[in-house]
């Protein structure tokens, strides 16, 4: 009896294998990168696909792109158009990338990236980022890279995730969107002429795209945000006249509630010093006044932020989901019309790694 249920379940498995659908690479367009764009007078949406162009180049990753484009009210109706325009069976499971051109971003990203969540086959942990102008036009110029253009933005998106920026992919994205105390921000986009770069950080209450950051705010807004390693940080010490460059930072934040309207943002710093002469920190008097003048130039810079996020009255620190679960009388609508009057205070602790001070 129990031979005979091995041989049964042994056929079971090989009928059931040859019911899996397969695809021969040669025979599909492999969407790597989606880029959308608003058309006012027409009212639709305007699609920007990206494929690598098979054979030779994904094996030695020269930088060789087929786009498509399509106009539609709906992301679906856009792949089907672009299905028009392709000899082969266009494939969206293999997205990397997703950007937003400008005016999209500050008209409102949720009917496309709802329709976006409504495929199955796609994963949660794509990039997604805003495109200063037209995300057509970035993704239509010929670039000299050696990568494919989906590889390229892939690969600067982590990077500078790692470094400067939170990371946001659209996993995250969602979560913001629909979270309570929180909004998304993402990483914006330039072309440059021969490349493109992350030149901002983009804010967004709910949707929308209300404010941008420019990158000497980035490492403050990593602080108040994460704990971060591995990072530097130019420090402009106006008092001495001159530039001191820190790295190896690594830093821990935490939040701190005092009462329902006051919270404390707390972030210690560890970091050494380089590009500048280490001859000029010889005593511990020395290594306190650049510790201090470190802290008090973060601590101005994260109050301006904390600040402008306060009187745009969004929150891409999560303070408020921070406050839904320390309080549990916590209310949307109430916290929503008392978040931009509570008290947030940025607390800094730098401390510099010398260890070759003896005085």
């Amino acid at each position: 009896m129990r031979t005979n249920n091995g041989w049964l379940i042994l056929l079971c498995c090989l009928v059931l294998t040859g019911c899996v659908k397969t695809k021969i690479l040669d025979d599909v367009e492999l969407i790597m990168t989606f880029g959308f764009d608003w058309d006012p007078t027409s009212e639709n949406y305007k699609g920007t696909a990206v494929a690598p162009v098979y054979g030779q180049n994904e094996q030695s990753e020269l930088g060789e792109n087929i786009r498509y484009t399509g106009e539609a009210k709906t992301f679906q109706d856009i792949n089907s158009f672009i299905q028009t325009e392709a000899p082969f069976q266009v494939e969206v499971g293999n997205i990397v990338n997703i950007v937003f051109g400008e005016d999209l971003a500050k008209k409102g990203v949720e009917e496309i990236i709802y329709g976006i969540n409504e495929i199955p086959d796609l994963g949660r942990d794509i990039n997604v980022a805003i495109v200063q102008g037209d995300a057509e036009t970035l993704l239509k110029t010929d670039y000299r890279m050696e990568l494919t253009l989906s590889r390229f933005i892939e690969k600067l998106i982590l990077n500078n995730s790692k470094s400067n920026i939170p990371k946001m992919n659209l996993h995250q994205f969602n979560y913001r969107l629909i979270g309570d105390g929180m909004d998304p921000f993402l990483p914006i986009l330039r072309q440059s002429e021969t490349s493109i770069d992350i030149v901002t950080l983009g804010m967004m209450k709910d949707d929308k795209l209300v404010h941008q950051i420019p990158y000497e705010q980035f490492f403050t807004f990593k602080l108040l945000y994460e704990d971060c390693e591995d990072h530097t940080y130019e420090f402009e010490w106006e008092e001495k006249n001159k530039t001191v460059a820190i790295s190896s930072i690594r830093s821990t934040r935490s939040l701190h509630w005092k009462s329902k309207n006051e919270v404390v943002i707390k972030a210690d710093i560890i970091g050494t010093l380089t590009e500048s002469k280490k001859g000029e920190i010889q005593s511990f008097a020395a290594k306190k006044e650049l510790e201090q003048a470190v802290e008090k130039k973060l601590e101005e810079e994260a109050n301006q932020l904390i600040q402008t996020f306060q009187d745009l009255e969004i929150d891409p620190l999560m303070v408020g989901a921070s406050a839904r679960s320390k309080f549990r009388d916590w209310n949307r609508k109430e916290w929503e019309s008392q978040y931009p009057e509570i008290t947030i205070t940025p607390d800094i602790s730098f401390e510099l790694d010398l260890s070759n001070i003896v005085q």
